[in-house]
């Protein structure tokens, strides 16, 4: 606003000051203001700083609790079945070579585990597959030996599976390193202790998924029993390099404890109020720049305002018409801007709440759909039973589709890999008669057009479910894994493999089971459908040279999103 209207609007003491005192009196209060509020911000920048970090630390001690939590189901599912491979409560214990391949197998398919063990009721090492013959070993003395022995005696018997223990080692002598243990007593009669099953996780790779946590301050994670003993504990500084500056004495340090689901563990996320401060300090003459400069600022425009003074009085009547013509217009455009964005975001939140509830009531519909198949199904005879599943599968892969994109933020397009797992979870528990293990290598995220991802989602159903019921004709269970891969630079390609009996080369030698697979609607399917999403489908009897068959479908290129002008 000019001069000449801030002093017709105060008092007449202001409106008799010189133009010259009424500038330095405002500099002088922008100095005053300009220090007062680089103090302030750099107090709450403080109180901010403080408060990230104990958010960072709550977030971070949740991550950890939902990591231990999927470890510890996990390695207590390979505890389970060592548990079972063990055999009922009348058997011996397994500790011939069979059985050691078996262990060993188990161990094998999962990276984080080092061993499994098998102790009978005294405490000697039966089976381990650390090597073979098992080393002779006795745990008796064990915590982990004696609070299953003690447990199985007070419930009077175990049945297999019963309670988990877990504890840690601190130094084993087969690996020299610590190790986390979970123990389960193997089945035995009842009032009576047969043994325990054991298996040792290396806490260095739980370590190294927590290194790769993305923290900005040095920072401690430590996992606890719940009476107090340490599993695991790992510190890192910012720099990504070991330490433990919270251990310090008497050194602050900002904790979050979140107890862990369904686990007797504890995990703890902690960060030293040192390494805070230290970034906060140095953020600190961020501030002290932004005053020095604004200060400077105020002095040159001061100086330059005391010259322009006298000269000011004689253009302020043309500048406050101006002023006022143009604050206006500027009120009069806003307004109207206002209006006009409003409803542009009405119309757009409509659209996009008509658009979910659109895909939300396919999804709904297609669920009918899948009802009323079922419900036919029960009714017929078997060949056509077969037709109604086939069909059912299909529809149950566009549902499934349509609820992704329901979920989606975006609602044209979808995540493919994700939609791969999701369909492939759901085919090896419903369509999988010979147990086949089913594994999906999809290490990047694909968003695509639902255009392009609907063709390839059926192609993926339709070669699927096509191995896991016609791949193993004799009933004994395979692998099948797909995989989800990059093709060129602009490009996809989907495998699907199996090591079951493969398609033969020549159709004279086909047997019933192999004639289904090449001549069934799926593959001619499969091929109208790689026509409508751009793509090819190579298949390869015994590829390299091994069993089983390999489908290739190569996308050479994914469909962009296309930006329409409203």
């Amino acid at each position: 606003m000019p001069l000449r209207a801030l002093r017709s609007k105060g008092s007449p003491l202001l409106y008799r000051m010189p133009g010259s005192a009424l500038v330095l009196m405002v500099c002088a209060v922008a100095l005053l203001l300009t220090l007062g509020l680089s103090a302030s911000f750099a107090l709450r920048d403080r109180a901010a700083a403080l408060q990230h970090a104990q958010d960072t630390a709550g977030n971070a001690s949740l991550l950890v609790a939902e990591h231990a939590a999927r470890l510890v189901e996990t390695s207590d599912l390979i505890l389970k079945q060592a548990v079972q491979l063990a055999g009922p409560a009348d058997a011996p214990l397994p500790g011939d070579r069979a059985g050691w391949e078996r262990y060993a197998a188990l161990v094998r398919g999962t990276p984080y585990l080092v061993s499994i063990w098998l102790f009978d009721a005294e405490g000697n090492a039966v089976l381990s597959t650390r090597r073979f013959p098992t080393p002779a070993m006795n745990v008796a003395d064990r915590d982990y030996f004696e609070a299953q022995r003690a447990g199985g005696n007070a419930a009077g018997g175990n049945a297999a599976g019963g309670r988990l223990f877990i504890t840690a080692l601190d130094n084993s002598r087969f690996t020299q390193e610590p190790l986390i243990l979970l123990s389960r007593p193997l089945a035995a009669a009842p009032g009576q202790f047969r043994g325990i099953a054991l298996v040792a996780v290396s806490p260095r790779y739980v370590r190294d998924i927590y290194k790769s946590f993305d923290f900005d301050y040095a920072r401690s994670i430590t996992l606890r029993r719940v009476d107090g003993t340490v599993l695991l504990h790992e510190t890192q500084g910012p720099d990504a390099t070991d330490s433990a500056p919270a251990e310090a004495a008497g050194e602050p340090e900002i904790s979050a404890l979140r107890r862990v689901d369904s686990v007797p563990v504890t995990a703890q996320v902690a960060i030293p109020v040192s390494s805070v401060m230290e970034r906060w300090r140095g953020q600190l003459w961020t501030y002290i720049s932004y005053a020095l400069a604004a200060l400077a600022a105020v002095s040159v425009i001061g100086g330059m305002a005391l010259q322009r003074a006298r000269r000011e009085r004689q253009a302020e009547n043309a500048l406050q018409h101006a002023y006022d013509t143009l604050e206006e217009r500027v009120h009069q455009r806003t307004a109207e801007l206002e209006q006009t964005n409003a409803q542009l975001e009405t119309a757009v939140t409509d659209k996009e709440i008509l658009l979910k509830e659109v895909q939300h009531r396919v999804k709904n519909n297609l669920q009918v759909i899948c009802s009323l198949l079922r419900l036919q199904a029960a009714r017929i005879d078997e060949p056509a039973r077969r037709a109604f599943d086939e069909s059912l599968r299909r529809i149950q892969c566009m549902s499934l589709m349509q609820e992704l994109l329901y979920r989606s933020d975006l609602p044209a397009r979808i995540d493919f890999a994700d939609y791969l797992r999701q369909l492939c979870d759901g085919l090896v528990r419903s369509a999988n008669p010979t147990g086949a293990r089913l594994t999906v290598n999809a290490p990047r995220p694909w968003s695509l057009d639902v255009d392009q991802a609907t063709p390839l989602a059926l192609i993926a159903s339709e070669l699927v479910s096509n191995a896991l019921l016609h791949a193993f004709p004799l009933g004994h269970p395979g692998t099948i894994t797909v995989e989800l891969l990059p093709e060129g630079s602009e490009g996809m390609r989907m495998v699907v493999r199996d090591d079951g009996t493969g398609l033969p080369p020549d159709p004279s030698t086909q047997n019933r089971a192999n004639e289904k697979r090449q001549s069934g609607l799926g593959l001619v399917l499969v091929k109208a459908l790689a026509q409508q999403a751009g793509a090819a489908v190579t298949i390869d009897r015994q590829p390299d040279g091994g069993p089983g068959t390999r489908f290739i479908v190569s996308v050479p290129t994914l469909a962009k999103t296309q930006t329409k002008a409203a």
